[in-house]
């Protein structure tokens, strides 16, 4: 099989995959957002917040140092590979042991620090969570690095279907938030057993060769600095919903989490492409195809800004209508967070096709700089600004700096690479043009949007002009976007 046919297998698994997950988990932020009390699901997201960030820290880097050196063994001494998985396994088994462990010790003085005694239960039951969905990140990155993208993409969707079932099912059952939370335990569970067989299996079908010298000190002083760009992005991603609890309310915690979600589902497609092609920068680049490498990158990061620019301009024109149709009008107080972030939907997406090669190119530590430094600036914003000006300032930090932070790590993957900037600027120049092409069709229409059927009649022509521009403009080929059609 060709290298564009493996990317795009995986593209398309892993986006299906991605699609129905975010489909899934849409669907349950908007009933959750209709059983529960406004106040009652900002608590359930203030709660995920924390121990996310307990999640993020307590699997350290672990997993996608491994899977550098899956890739790069892989290639070299496959006899290697069951170590490899053996160390990330028993390094995971301790670090995520240690962090359930000090979050349900320490739920109690952090739900008094949040001033939000009704965290406490949340915290308890997030404890659990913490392992669980901290061992289906690695197991998730770990076959990532065994190019089993589509395996990885299935448990993915299962987890995706099992988790609302049984949220909603226990919210309706009258527990509550706390009932919610059990349903993304209950799935994070299943995921990381179904991921721990397919590694094991994986593993033990490779003959095992003497453990080479080294080489778990390697894979353990590589995930520092993958945990230092790691924690920068759960600070840079959950530190805004917790100082927002910690100022404002769980009121305005709940505006704020509806309006990011919307930008989560909407992630997919740059996630699904920037997961299956990560790992062939340094692949390309390992066996001399240093045109190749650069030609997947320019194409990738031209590609998600075609389809985000627009859709980002779109989105903040009927941010209002959107937020109200879907959540209820008492959420309508989250549109200015949502058009806020819809830079950060944009340049989230280019960091999908640029952070991840990083890693795979052994630039892990230069990328935990900046990100080290994009949380930093993060806390620091959000401290000042949420405050003075409330959610509105914590939408303005997380984009602001994570521009900054996206705009580095793109000029590291330009040293790196040979990328013909002429050529870029060009589809950037089209790019443009086909926004302001969809902006005055849509932007005239949006205060006529009333109800669901009006708001699809909008989405629908802003896609249709979209679509007709960019293929007029030559972003993309008639043949082109045939073959994408997966049907």
């Amino acid at each position: 099989m060709s290298l564009a046919a493996k990317i795009r297998a995986g593209l398309e698994a892993d986006l299906l995959s991605r699609l129905a997950t975010n489909l899934s988990s849409g669907l349950l932020v908007v009933v959750l957002a209709r059983l529960l009390r406004p106040d009652e699901y900002g608590l359930l997201y203030l709660a995920i917040s924390v121990f996310s960030i307990a999640a993020v820290v307590g699997r350290l880097g672990l997993g996608k140092s491994a899977a550098r050196y899956l890739t790069e063994y892989e290639e070299s001494d496959a006899g290697q590979i069951p170590h490899v998985v053996e160390t990330a396994a028993i390094a995971l088994a301790i670090t995520l042991g240690v962090a359930t462990l000090a979050l349900a010790v320490a739920r109690g003085p952090i739900a008094a620090l949040l001033g939000e005694p009704g965290l406490e239960p949340l915290l308890l039951v997030g404890a659990v969570y913490v392992a669980s969905h901290g061992l289906v990140n690695a197991g998730r990155n770990l076959c990532q690095g065994f190019k089993e993208i589509e395996r990885a993409a299935h448990i993915a969707l299962l987890e995706a279907l099992v988790r609302p079932a049984v949220a909603v099912g226990l919210v309706l059952a009258g527990f509550g938030a706390v009932g919610a939370l059990v349903g993304y335990v209950v799935a994070s569970v299943l995921a990381a057993a179904l991921f721990a067989v397919v590694l094991y299996r994986r593993s033990a079908s490779v003959e095992r060769s003497p453990l080479e010298g080294g080489l778990r000190r390697r894979i353990v002083e590589y995930a520092m600095p993958i945990t230092l760009t790691e924690n920068g992005s759960a600070v840079i991603k959950r530190v805004d919903v917790v100082l927002i609890g910690a100022f404002l309310t769980p009121l305005a915690v709940s505006y704020y989490v509806v309006a990011k979600q919307i930008t989560t589902v909407l992630k997919s497609p740059a996630n699904s492409l920037g997961f299956a092609i990560s790992p062939r920068y340094g692949e390309q680049l390992r066996r001399g195809n240093l045109e190749t490498a650069s030609r997947l990158y320019a194409e990738a990061l031209t590609g998600v800004l075609a389809f985000y620019v627009p859709a980002a301009v779109g989105l903040a024109i009927v941010a209002e209508p959107t937020l109200t149709l879907l959540f209820g009008s008492e959420y309508a107080g989250g549109a200015i967070v949502l058009q806020i972030l819809t830079v950060y939907l944009v340049v989230q997406a280019v960091s999908y096709v640029t952070s991840g090669g990083l890693d795979y190119l052994g630039l892990a530590r230069r990328r935990a700089y900046a990100k080290g430094a994009t949380a930093v600036a993060n806390l620091l914003l959000n401290l000042a600004l949420i405050p003075t000006i409330g959610i509105a300032g914590a939408a303005l930090s997380t984009a602001g700096t994570y521009a900054a932070y996206v705009a580095a790590n793109v000029y590291l993957i330009h040293r790196e690479l040979a990328l013909d900037w002429r050529a870029i600027g060009r589809r950037c120049a089209k790019v443009a043009a086909v926004t302001g092409a969809m902006t005055v069709a849509v932007a005239p229409l949006a205060p006529a949007i009333g109800g669901f059927v009006s708001l699809f009649a909008v989405v629908a022509l802003g896609a249709a002009v979209w679509l007709g521009a960019t293929v007029s403009v030559g972003l993309v080929e008639r043949r082109q976007l045939r073959s994408a059609v997966p049907f």
